[in-house]
């Protein structure tokens, strides 16, 4: 079927030429056929990326269902971190509480419960998103969608996503793109484009960030096949 996403976006959009004529009497794909098609994509954030990334003028009277879907996407991981964090905090207060209890001796024991508690609060924090992520997620969602909209193929493995593997045998995973195909930005520009400077990102927003692109381009990719699936059927 070809790149289903450039289909949409070249036959939807607003166009003066006639893309419906037949080719060598093989039937094309109307613009009605790809309309129906899309709409047996499952409802959710994968179809409202790929319509806002190859449909703008369908995306832009869909906004309100965009905003949703990527709050219903953030909002339980950034609820689930902070119960976490919440619950990380309270074990280590009951194990400090604990030391010595009452007058009584300290034991080893009560020693390495303070400290296995203390590591892990130390890790529910390190992987805790800023408290203010879901007040600045409209401008963290716009940043990502814009690099998903201008991204270029991986130099290293062409966008395959893997490159041969070091011993000579079966492939791995591409080391430059980690495996997502495509050429990423640097922290420079993702730090601009969301209004922050260089070390504000590295330490605070490129976790949350990197973890949103990943989702959102896993979404897309599954709402891009299931609309090449459907054209497939329509064909």
């Amino acid at each position: 079927m070809g790149n289903v996403r450039e289909l949409l976006s070249s036959r939807m959009g607003p166009t003066t030429v006639k893309f419906d004529t037949g080719r060598g009497g093989t039937p094309d794909l109307t613009t009605q056929d790809i309309a129906a098609a899309l709409a047996y994509v499952q409802d959710g954030l994968g179809r409202e990326l790929l319509e806002t990334l190859w449909w703008p003028e369908s995306a832009a009277r869909r906004r309100d269902y965009l905003r949703q879907g990527v709050i219903g996407l953030v909002a339980p991981e950034f609820n689930r971190q902070q119960v976490a964090l919440s619950t990380a905090r309270t074990e280590f207060g009951i194990a400090k509480a604990s030391m010595g209890w009452g007058g009584g001796a300290v034991t080893d024991a009560q020693r390495k419960e303070v400290r296995r508690t203390e590591l892990a609060l130390e890790l529910a924090r390190a992987g805790t998103w800023p408290n203010n992520t879901m007040e600045q997620l409209g401008v963290l969602a716009g940043a990502v969608i814009d690099e998903m909209a201008m991204a270029c193929p991986c130099k290293k493995c062409d966008g395959v996503r893997t490159q041969p593997a070091e011993d000579g045998l079966g492939v791995m995973r591409c080391d430059d793109c980690a495996g997502s195909g495509f050429e990423p930005l640097s922290g420079r520009k993702r730090a601009a484009a969301i209004g922050a400077d260089c070390s504000a990102y590295s330490r605070f927003w490129q976790p949350v960030y990197v973890w949103m692109l990943g989702r959102m381009r896993a979404l897309e990719e599954g709402a891009a096949a299931e609309f090449g699936r459907a054209l497939t059927r329509a064909a």
